[in-house]
């Protein structure tokens, strides 16, 4: 009996829709010719279940055999560099991806003058325009290999123009990953990361312990796969480094901490460093270099649950350590320096981890929102303008304890009752001012009997606002609004300061890129606040800090409920890797 296989074609063969799915996919691989994409297709059917190294080498071929004609036509099909369609906004898409990354959208008057005069003679010299793999350089890259290959002969700039047409497709071929390749595999790593813990099947990593370290070394073995070199400093801080085009160039540095409180979700912190470590492993999977150094932190002691410290890595950083963290102690009496060295940093060492500001350009945590914003507004990510500042206070409230029975509702100097009142003062002045939250955590009152009027109380009062001034303003509105209740009631109050903190701004020049960056993939950019503290609030006394939010849901965080999506995971490496492309640092001057 005979087979018919017409109708299912082995898997490695190609349907007619994979065919005409794999040209428009990779019709614009080469420049303005799909012709390669379909000649490699008729050459090879199985292309569309190829990869990439396969499709680039069969696309290559097609081209090195299309004859001589057919290859300037497709040499003359790419553009002049900085020239009339990139002014006017004639480029294709990928085309003015890669020259907006080499810098070519921000000339100075003098280099485009430069690129113009070039262009023009190597134009009249060669008949084609000059091209070249820009992705990786700088400016001054690009105008040093012009000038060096328009002394080539026609036939030596002809090969060589060929070859940079295929180390394009190379990288363009890379950029095609599948829709949501990037956070299937973060969410992947950050479960293995979870399994790193010092309670199975609860998410709890306190600074310095052996869980703490093991996730260290997970960290740094993965940095390393990325591409990048990896050290332990003094404060216990994991860095890796991504040299740029040249070695030694100062750093953007991007990170968060995987240390975490007990009983933890998986995502606060080391959601933010796995994704920088992500959008490193594609820079480098590439070979990209950049006109600038990356450097992934990820900090310890963000949470400040083991000792009664917190934020020291960022503040070692920072240059901003304070020595007195050295005598602190946990629960069990270990002490910081003693368990710093346990852990393989050096107390004595921890002043030569600050950063020198010189070889430092900015700072950018990618965080889970740990609100409820993004995802009533269905977004996946937004942008921070800057992290609350916040005032702690105890708020103690005196009256007269008396029989519940007998004294009368008109004679009582009622503490509770009264704090009752000025709970919904702080709770009215919160609502009417915009971005200040205010929150009464604590209550006690006293003596605490079912059958005493209350002579007393205490309560707690936090309160945030990226405003420092506005701040204030309400703190004060506040105190005042007390005095005037207990005056009316005949209690006496008095407000004792506990912890105070400024607020942190987000440089203009991060938010504008970065939310450019997530307009770029079609969100609108949703400006907002982050009520939380970071590291980004300690390393902004030494560079410029920016952050990126992800949609969690429900707005949960520091909970095992704690959730993302991966399509928001992906989105997040995707904003920042586009982000670190076109990264421009001298806007922050």
């Amino acid at each position: 009996m005979s087979s018919d296989n017409s109708k299912n074609p082995p898997t490695d063969q190609a349907t007619d829709q994979d065919a005409v799915t794999f040209v428009a996919r990779h019709g614009g691989i080469f420049e303005h010719s799909p012709w390669v994409a379909e000649t490699a297709l008729a050459a090879d059917p199985t292309l569309p279940h190829a990869d990439i190294e396969t499709i680039h080498a069969r696309m290559c071929a097609a081209v090195r055999a299309a004859g001589h004609d057919r290859q300037l036509a497709l040499l003359r099909a790419h553009p002049d560099l900085a020239g009339k369609l990139a002014v006017a906004g004639g480029l294709t898409a990928d085309s003015a991806s890669e020259q907006a990354g080499a810098g070519l959208d921000r000339c100075t008057p003098e280099e485009f003058d430069r690129l113009q005069t070039l262009n023009e003679a190597y134009q009249e010299k060669f008949g084609f325009p000059f091209i070249i793999a820009v992705r990786g350089l700088g400016r001054a890259d690009i105008l040093d290999a012009f000038e060096r290959r328009i002394h080539n002969t026609p036939d030596q700039e002809f090969e060589t123009a060929l070859a940079q047409v295929e180390r394009i497709a190379l990288l363009r071929l890379r950029q095609l990953a599948p829709a949501t390749t990037f956070g299937e595999a973060l969410m992947d790593r950050l479960a293995r990361f979870a399994t790193i813990t010092s309670e199975p099947g609860v998410m709890t990593r306190l600074f310095l312990t052996p869980e703490h370290r093991a996730a260290a070394d997970q960290l740094m073995a993965w940095m390393t796969e990325a591409g990048m070199t990896t050290r332990l400093d003094a404060a216990a801080n994991v860095i890796g480094r991504y040299e740029g085009a040249t070695s030694g160039l100062p750093a953007l540095l991007i990170g968060s901490h995987i240390d975490t409180v007990r009983n933890a979700g998986i995502y606060d912190g080391n959601f933010g460093v796995l994704a920088g470590v992500a959008a490193v492993a594609e820079l480098h999977r590439g070979g990209e270099r950049l006109p600038f150094a990356i450097e992934v932190i990820g900090f310890g002691d963000e949470e400040g649950v083991r000792f009664p410290v917190t934020l020291t890595g960022s503040r070692a950083l920072a240059g901003h350590f304070d020595p007195k963290a050295l005598t602190a102690t946990d629960a069990a009496g270990i002490g910081y320096a003693e368990a710093l060295r346990a852990f393989g940093g050096d107390p004595d060492a921890i002043p030569g981890a600050a950063r020198d500001p010189a070889t430092v350009l900015a700072y950018v945590e990618a965080h889970i929102e740990q609100g409820p914003v993004l995802e009533a507004e269905n977004l996946g990510v937004g942008v921070v303008t800057g992290i609350n500042g916040a005032s702690r206070f105890t708020v103690t409230v005196t009256g007269m304890a008396g029989h519940a029975g007998t004294v009368p509702m008109n004679l009582r100097h009622d503490a509770l009752a009264g704090t009752a009142e000025m709970i919904l003062a702080v709770e009215r002045h919160a609502l009417e001012i915009a971005d200040l939250v205010a929150t009464v955590g604590k209550i006690e009152a006293m003596p605490g009997a079912i059958n005493v009027i209350p002579g007393g109380t205490r309560f707690t009062i936090d309160i945030r606002s990226p405003d420092d001034a506005m701040r204030m303003t309400a703190l004060d509105a506040m105190a005042t609004g007390f005095q005037t209740i207990a005056e009316r009631r005949g209690l006496t109050v008095a407000i004792e300061k506990g912890h105070e903190a400024p607020a942190t701004a987000c440089h203009p020049a991060l938010i504008a890129q970065i939310s450019a960056s997530v307009e770029r993939f079609g969100v609108t950019p949703r400006l907002l606040p982050s009520g939380a503290g970071h590291d980004a609030m300690a390393v902004a006394s030494l560079c410029p800090v920016g952050m990126l939010f992800t949609r969690c849901r429900g707005g949960v965080s520091h909970n095992p409920a704690e959730s993302i999506t991966v399509e928001d995971a992906d989105l997040t490496v995707r904003v920042l890797l586009d982000f670190i492309r076109r990264f421009d640092a001298s806007s922050l001057r």
